[in-house]
């Protein structure tokens, strides 16, 4: 496929989201580890999200990734998760930064600050956004900060995600009840 071939259905997205734009090919292309279908690419090329949710996205610090060839699910390599959450093969919009105001709040205060268009993702989905932000655009998305997501650990404590190191990504888990100053909220547009 041709880069002219790709332009018609990604133009408005790279126009309005830059670099926070990862089409499925250029996962392919930083050898990513990731080869996609024929069907993957043309169902990627078939739902980019309309106009109106590209210009939120860049409005509020979201970035588009496309999901994995094949659902991802990092709880194996990690932790015991409470059920397997998965990164799918679908656009994951990701909010950059960690919801403003979510700082020394409970799960239950936290939930109160997302918009009606947000919801919040599970593990795998932010595992799968950071680390490929990083394989593409050699920068970490959430350097100093954890998150919590809708994920659960097998004690029922909630999963988190942030704090890059040299050794990556770090998961932890905190109860819905604490106020760490550290752990914040991740935020991640509904799919329409």
């Amino acid at each position: 496929m041709s880069a002219t071939e790709t332009i018609p259905t990604y133009g408005k997205a790279h126009i309005l989201l830059g670099e926070d734009f990862i089409q499925p090919e250029v996962l392919e292309a930083k050898h990513f580890g990731r080869t996609y279908s024929k069907e993957q690419l043309d169902q990627f090329r078939d739902t980019v999200p309309s106009e109106v949710v590209l210009k939120w996205c860049r409005d509020n610090a979201y970035v588009l990734i496309a999901g994995p060839n094949r659902p991802v699910a990092y709880a194996r390599t990690y932790a015991k998760f409470a059920k397997p959450d998965e990164a799918d093969t679908h656009w994951i919009m990701l909010r950059k930064e960690p919801v403003t105001g979510s700082a020394s709040k409970s799960w239950g205060e936290q939930q109160t600050l997302l918009s009606e268009n947000e919801v919040v993702p599970n593990a795998a989905e932010v595992v799968w956004c950071l680390t490929a932000y990083r394989a593409v655009r050699g920068m970490y998305l959430l350097p100093n900060v954890s998150v919590r997501t809708s994920s659960l650990a097998s004690d029922g404590q909630r999963v988190i995600v942030g704090n890059f190191d040299v050794k990556g990504v770090h998961i932890d888990y905190c109860g819905d009840d604490s106020r760490y100053y550290d752990v914040r909220l991740a935020s991640a547009r509904k799919l329409s």
